[in-house]
C-alpha cells in the first residue's frame, strides 16, 4: 500500500487505487508556473477519478497559539472559491495533459496497451487512463480532506454544498472528509503523521 504524507497527515491507498501526488509531479510544476493551481492527489479506481485536496488546520507547532481555522470561518465563501479553483485548474491541466499525449504518435500507437496496463508503474499508462476516463465522461469526484482541531460537521456540509454549486458542471460528486468521520473514500486510510 503506497503511503504519502501531506500536510501532517498520512494517506495510504490500497491496491484498488492508482495514485499520483500531483502537486509534486513535473506536469504540475509547469502548470503552476503558468498560474494554475492543483490538488494534492489524483487517483483512479475502477470507474472513479478522485481529485483529492488536503487542508490541515490543526496546530502542528508548539509555538502556534491561534487556531489557524478561525480565519477560514471568518470568510468561508472565499475559502470555497479558492478550493473550487484548485479543482477547476486541475481539470484544465488534465485536459491539457491528455491533449499533449494524444499528439504523440508513439503514445497513440501504444494507447490500447497502456489502457490495459497498471498505471502504478508507468506514467504513460496512468495519464492514458486518466485521459480515457475524462474523454469517456466517467465520474469525477472532488474530495477535500479538511482537518480541524474540532469536528466542523455543519461547516463541512455547507462547504460541500458550496463546492457542489461552484463545480456543478465539472464534477459528478463533491465530498468533504475529516478524521473524526466514520468513513473515508473506500480503500484509503488516513492517519495523523508521526511527529
Amino acid at each position: 500500500m503506497p503511503v504519502f504524507e501531506e500536510s501532517g497527515l498520512q494517506f495510504g491507498f490500497d491496491n484498488r487505487w492508482t495514485v499520483r501526488k500531483y502537486d509534486a509531479h513535473r506536469f504540475f510544476q509547469g502548470f503552476s508556473g503558468a498560474g494554475l493551481k492543483g490538488v494534492d492527489f489524483i487517483a483512479l479506481s475502477g470507474s472513479a477519478l478522485l481529485l483529492l485536496e488536503v487542508k490541515n488546520y490543526r496546530r502542528r507547532r508548539a509555538w502556534q497559539t491561534e487556531n489557524p481555522f478561525d480565519r477560514i470561518l471568518e470568510t468561508p465563501e472565499i475559502f470555497a472559491g479558492h478550493m473550487a479553483g484548485k479543482f477547476t485548474d486541475t481539470l484544465r491541466a488534465l485536459q491539457a495533459i491528455g491533449t499533449y499525449y494524444r499528439r504523440k504518435w508513439l503514445f497513440r500507437l501504444f494507447r490500447p496497451i497502456l489502457l490495459r496496463r497498471s498505471g502504478g508503474h508507468s506514467d504513460w499508462a496512468f495519464w492514458a487512463q486518466v485521459d480515457a476516463h475524462l474523454q469517456g465522461g466517467q465520474p469525477v469526484i472532488a474530495a477535500l480532506w479538511l482537518e480541524t482541531e474540532r469536528d466542523q460537521a455543519v461547516f463541512r456540509e455547507q462547504l460541500r454544498q458550496s463546492l457542489k454549486n461552484l463545480l456543478e458542471d465539472e464534477v459528478q460528486e463533491v465530498q468533504v472528509y475529516h478524521l473524526a468521520m466514520d468513513k473515508s473514500p473506500e480503500g484509503i486510510q488516513v492517519y495523523l503523521a508521526q511527529k
